[in-house]
C-alpha cells in the first residue's frame, strides 16, 4: 500500500505535523523531508509508528492509504466469484 498524496503533503507543508512525526519515528525532521522529497513512496512512511500517529492526528485508513479501496473491492470482487 502507499500512502496518499493527502499525507505526504501535509508532511511536507506542516512544520508541526512533520516534527512530530519525525520524533514518533525516530529521525530528524530534516531527514524525513528529504527522504519524502527523494521519494514520495520512501518506506519510511509506511511504518507502523508513522500510520499509527496519522491515525492519531484523525487520518482514517482510507485517507491514509492510496489503494485502500481499491484493495477492498478485489476483496468483495473474489467473494462474489
Amino acid at each position: 500500500m502507499k500512502i496518499s498524496d493527502t499525507i505526504t503533503e501535509k508532511i511536507l507543508t506542516d512544520n508541526n505535523f512533520s516534527m512530530e512525526l519525525a520524533k514518533k519515528i525516530g529521525i530528524q525532521q530534516g531527514s524525513l523531508l528529504s527522504s519524502i522529497r527523494r521519494n514520495r513512496d520512501s518506506r519510511i512512511l509506511r511504518l507502523w509508528e508513522a500510520v499509527m500517529f496519522y491515525k492519531e492526528q484523525g487520518y482514517t485508513e482510507e485517507e491514509i492509504f492510496t489503494d485502500y479501496i481499491e484493495n477492498q473491492n478485489v476483496i468483495k470482487d473474489k467473494k462474489n466469484e
